[in-house]
């Protein structure tokens, strides 16, 4: 790691160039007067002793007489990292705050996305959701989101959704064919079920899903488009619906 390295990370938390040179200067050397800090680092006396009083503030280095003269002294560097450490806690702190007073979980995020890979991510981003079932509903025999399930890219979905309890509830709107139901029937934390015949139907071009604060609506178009929305009480009431349509449908095993 070389000087430059240091001076342009030092830039990045907003310590300048100038205050890092004199800085490294005081670490490599015992105490010094500014003037010879002004001789080893080549800058003007009178730009040393501005930078030197910044760093004072900054509570990198000290002073302490030396007769009629001053003498600076460098601190460890830990203090930069401490005092790094504090804004990050700081700005975590405004960031829950902004959260709670200015963006209040009642106005929901909508947004959509276009193409089969945002399909892919959002069954991949389930697995990161802070609950401990999703939903998915509108599921036909010939239905694209079945299909994509049984991608063999989806194995590591599958697996990782195991692993994690995360329970998976599918409400079709026909049956499916044997063999799709027998390979239901052997993944864990996977339960199927045939909706009523009043919510059935013949062609089935959306998929919903629900998870956490997360609805899904991907649409089996020409292109595929999916609207996310993000709300708690969106999401709730969701999860809510297909919780009666649950306790009304057929349970497939």
């Amino acid at each position: 790691m070389d000087e430059k390295y240091i001076l342009t990370t030092f830039e990045s938390i907003g310590i300048p160039k100038m205050q890092t040179l004199v800085y490294l200067d005081l670490l490599k050397h015992k105490a010094s007067t500014a003037t010879e800090v002004s001789k080893r680092t080549r800058m003007h006396r009178a730009n040393v002793y501005d930078t030197l009083t910044k760093l004072k503030e900054r509570n990198l280095i000290y002073v302490s007489p030396l007769g009629e003269k001053q003498v600076f002294a460098a601190l460890p560097t830990d203090l930069i990292i401490n005092n790094e450490k504090d804004r990050l806690e700081n700005l975590k702190l405004a960031m829950d705050y902004i959260k709670t007073i200015y963006v209040p979980e009642q106005i929901p995020r909508v947004y959509t996305l276009e193409g089969l890979r945002p399909v892919k991510s959002i069954l991949f981003s389930l697995l990161e959701k802070k609950t401990d079932a999703c939903w998915i509903y509108g599921l036909a025999k010939d239905e694209n989101m079945m299909n994509l399930l049984k991608d063999k890219l989806m194995n590591s979905f599958q697996i990782e959704r195991i692993k994690k309890h995360l329970s998976l509830k599918l409400l079709f709107y026909k049956l499916p064919p044997e063999g799709e139901l027998k390979s239901l029937s052997k993944l864990k934390f996977t339960e199927a079920r045939l909706l009523p015949k009043s919510q059935q139907a013949k062609i089935s071009k959306i998929t919903q899903i629900v998870c956490g604060n997360y609805v899904y609506v991907t649409l089996w178009v020409d292109p595929i488009c999916t609207i996310v929305i993000e709300n708690e009480i969106i999401a709730k009431e969701y999860a809510t619906l297909y919780e009666i349509l649950w306790d009304h449908s057929k349970r497939l095993e």
